[in-house]
């Protein structure tokens, strides 16, 4: 095969040295596109091209350029696809991050008849007002109605067509967003979009696998604790929550989220509504949740650093915040559960954040907001970066007592157990992972 490109090539040579008309020029150019294209069905079918992929993505690592490019071509050849990987990253993740954007940027392009001053700051009252009203009584129907009709009263005011349907279409927006939390029944499960993600999300980076002691996985009473947060809980996300494998070990699975986006985010509501099935679930992460999944005996996994992970985040650099978070372990003695320490090398490399202020921010993301400000794939930058390499290693099980009600030296203790177990598990992976100078700092 690689012959006959070869003769094909130097035809094509040949041709362009003996004539000199128009029409060679156009037989040229011809032979030259057959050429790639047979070019491009060689390397499909693997003939010689892993050697080639091979170097120019080592050279793109080496030169940081071309990082994208060399991922594309090499993942063409074993099967997986960037392309749907990265529409199911299009589907998902813009679920938690765009609705607060979707509902301040309605809200004030409704009231933008007003005028720049007044509108901005009938945006801003009318803005925070739902969202209070959302995150303190989501319930509150008549708040909703109210402020929605207002925002109509604005949009009214519109003294042309064009401003009329462009302030009506965005009260139409928050109506909806406002709605989707407001309402009591379940949204509908979506059974085929999930699998997709199931299927691909794992393709738009360059390795995500589950490792670890997962043959020492129980199904059932088995707590999952996942560290790090990172930005977007990249690690938690595909290699858990959209991972079969895990759900496979471990059975029906719980994911413990926080309860503000979980019952008050508009879309991230509809897609955990949606992620529901037979082995799995998303819930919300307060005491009561805790209590009444762990009291089911199921599976459970939860992050127990938070927003406060999330606060700490330095690209490059490991580090969680558990050294005070003791209420996970608390549980598990209480409704007598398995403690497994779970740890996703490569988070850190998912996204390029803000470093500063680092103690305003760790104070604010104590009152459950998370602070951060950061940037991932250039094209999109909320959107990981495609180059990062997620190994996600659960723990060996750490057998807690039964203790159904625990004094605080008994959580002490085990809290100090899973500190060492967590330690442990970073020490004895890291070198496999592709990290062997990485260092965990825990605070």
């Amino acid at each position: 095969m690689l012959d006959l490109i070869n003769f094909r090539r130097r035809s094509a040579k040949q041709a362009l040295s003996t004539s000199s008309g128009e029409p060679s020029v156009i037989k040229v150019r011809m032979e030259i596109a057959r050429i790639r294209r047979l070019a491009l069905q060689v390397d499909r079918c693997g003939f010689g091209a892993s050697q080639p992929l091979e170097s120019s993505t080592a050279s793109a690592q080496e030169n940081g350029t071309g990082d994208l490019d060399a991922l594309v071509a090499r993942r063409r050849t074993d099967g997986r696809s960037f392309l749907k990987g990265l529409l199911a990253h299009l589907i998902f993740l813009p679920c938690w991050t765009l609705p607060p954007l979707l509902l301040f940027g309605g809200v004030l392009t409704a009231v933008a008849p007003l005028g720049s001053v007044l509108g901005a700051q009938v945006a801003l009252a009318c803005g925070l007002g739902m969202c209070t009203s959302l995150t303190v009584s989501p319930r509150n129907v008549p708040l909703r109605t109210a402020l929605c009709a207002l925002l109509a009263l604005m949009a009214g005011l519109a003294k042309t067509r064009r401003g009329l349907l462009r302030s009506a279409a965005a009260t139409s927006v928050v109506a909806w967003l406002t709605w989707t939390v407001t309402v009591e029944s379940k949204f509908s499960k979506l059974p085929k979009l999930m699998n997709f993600i199931f299927d691909w999300a794992k393709d738009f980076y360059a390795m995500a696998e589950l490792r670890g002691n997962l043959q020492d996985m129980h199904q059932g009473r088995s707590f999952f604790a996942f560290h790090p947060h990172g930005v977007l809980s990249i690690g938690w996300t595909i290699n858990g929550m959209f991972n079969k494998d895990f759900m496979r070990h471990a059975g029906k699975v719980t994911w413990l989220v926080a309860p503000q986006l979980r019952n008050q985010d508009p879309i991230f509501r509809c897609l955990c509504d949606g992620y529901e099935s037979d082995d799995r679930a998303i819930e919300g992460g307060d005491t009561q949740g805790f209590k009444k999944f762990m009291a089911e005996g199921g599976s459970v996994a939860f992050i127990p650093g938070g927003f406060r992970d999330l606060a700490t985040h330095r690209f490059g650099k490991d580090c969680t915040v558990v050294q005070n978070r003791k209420g996970f372990v608390k549980y598990c003695l209480q409704f007598g559960y398995r403690l497994h320490p779970v740890y996703t090398f490569g988070e850190s490399e998912t996204y390029h954040t803000f470093a500063g202020l680092r103690k305003l921010r760790m104070w604010i993301a104590g009152h459950n907001v998370p602070m951060v400000l950061f940037f991932g794939f250039p094209l999109l930058p909320i959107l990981p970066r495609p180059q990062s390499r997620l190994l996600t290693y659960v723990g060996p099980g750490i057998d807690l007592p039964h203790l159904p009600n625990p004094c605080q030296e008994d959580v002490d203790l085990w809290h100090g157990v899973y500190l060492q177990a967590l330690s442990q598990l970073f020490t004895d992976k890291r070198a496999e992972a592709g990290f062997p100078e990485a260092e965990l700092e825990i605070l």
